[in-house]
């Protein structure tokens, strides 16, 4: 086979040309610190890297996801714990008025210090994150969530939403808690049933708070309520239902010494003091309640409260009503509050999981595209040497002509 001149220049040229183009590979690895700068430099690592990426970019969204839910979370776990503080504040307070040393002007004052202590809890439940936002308004996190209505009692004007955040592939975590959840439901009573003392009672009669002693006799019976229990005279009385007309389900002779215990359809009720012919005591079923409510009206009770015998059991029969009322608004904020910090809990574990899964798929995204440039370097000398040889012999291939000989 007869090799021309024009094919000795192609393939010289063919070599210089490739020798030009590794060497610019190499250029660029060394400027940007990469090994791939282009699906061609190795399309198979080039897929890997992509996926890769992928894979860091959803690692990364779910963390910051985890971030921004952990700030707004612990931000309602201290508006909670604030809850908390205030309405043991006032619960003290409500023992202080109950124990039966203060005249009418104390109790006025002490009604004023609750008052400026609501105060204080109602900006709680209006608490905004950094950004503005309500904390207890679900959805309608623009809007604020718990203002006094033209009646003069708190309202809620946030709505039932709650919004997740997706922490990885397969878990999501709820972001906050609609403040009827917090403030606003808080069961009456002790949670099964209430008791009221009648405003227009003579005697000094207190009733408690009851119990429940078969549930499911009250549970059978309840829808009979709500319950009267009426003293026929000092020492007798009678319990009737809301029939029409009622109907007596149970009746006795009261005993003061023995703690004047009242049993019927399930329940049982202590009434304490000197209950007077004519005087009555309700009992109905637990309905719900704000905690704003509780509050308006113990602070109507001591500022309203009189000096009389009659008045003072009142007093009392509210008085112990409203402890009641505030322990569940405590227990409920609880609640609320171990399930926030359970939330909190479960953000940090999976974070720390999401933060240990990029490391390493950082180093594997390393491993792949970060240059070794020393090796890269030495790459570069060579593959620029190759280059010099090659054009100094494509130079000198350039002058063979048998012209050059005939001369």
């Amino acid at each position: 086979m007869r090799i021309s001149t024009s094919m000795l220049n192609e393939s010289a040229l063919n070599g210089i040309l490739q020798d030009e183009s590794a060497l610019s590979t190499t250029q660029n690895q060394l400027s940007s610190g990469e090994n791939i700068n282009s699906p061609a430099d190795n399309p198979v690592g080039e897929v890997e890297l992509l996926q890769l990426n992928n894979t860091s970019s959803q690692y990364q969204q779910y963390i910051a996801n985890g971030q921004s839910a952990n700030t707004n979370l612990t931000l309602e776990e201290q508006a909670l714990s604030s809850a908390t503080t205030t309405l043991q504040s006032i619960q003290d307070l409500v023992v202080q008025a109950n124990s039966g040393t203060n005249n009418t002007s104390d109790l006025q004052a002490i009604g004023a210090q609750v008052a400026q202590l609501e105060q204080q809890l109602l900006g709680t439940a209006n608490s905004q994150n950094a950004t503005g936002q309500y904390l207890f308004s679900g959805y309608a996190d623009n809007t604020e969530p718990f203002v006094r209505g033209t009646s003069g009692s708190v309202v809620y004007l946030g709505d039932e939403g709650t919004t997740s955040a997706p922490l990885d592939a397969d878990t999501s975590v709820q972001t906050g808690d609609p403040g009827s959840a917090v403030f606003m439901n808080v069961p009456t009573g002790n949670g099964t049933f209430t008791t009221a003392a009648s405003s227009s009672n003579t005697g000094s009669g207190v009733i408690d708070a009851g119990s429940v002693v078969d549930a499911s006799t009250w549970d059978t019976d309840s829808a009979a309520g709500p319950y009267t229990i009426t003293f026929t005279d000092a020492s007798d009385y009678e319990v009737t239902n809301a029939a029409d007309p009622p109907v007596v389900v149970a009746n006795g002779t009261y005993d003061a010494a023995n703690g004047g215990s009242i049993e019927f359809d399930g329940i049982e009720v202590g009434i304490s003091g000197a209950p007077a012919a004519g005087d009555t005591f309700t009992v109905a079923a637990s309905g719900t309640q704000s905690v704003f409510n509780t509050l308006d009206n113990l602070v109507s009770s001591l500022d309203n409260a009189g000096s009389t015998p009659a008045a003072q059991a009142q007093l009392s029969s509210s008085l112990a009503e409203s402890l009641q009322q505030i322990d569940n608004a405590l227990n409920q904020i609880s609640t609320v509050t171990t399930s926030v910090g359970s939330r909190i809990s479960l953000i940090s574990s999976i974070n720390t999981s999401l933060t240990s899964q990029s490391t390493t798929v950082t180093t594997e995204v390393s491993n792949i595209d970060s240059l070794n440039y020393a090796s890269a370097t030495s790459q570069y000398s060579q593959e620029y040497l190759a280059l010099q040889a090659a054009e100094e012999s494509y130079a000198q291939l350039e002058q063979l002509s048998l012209f050059n000989y005939l001369k």
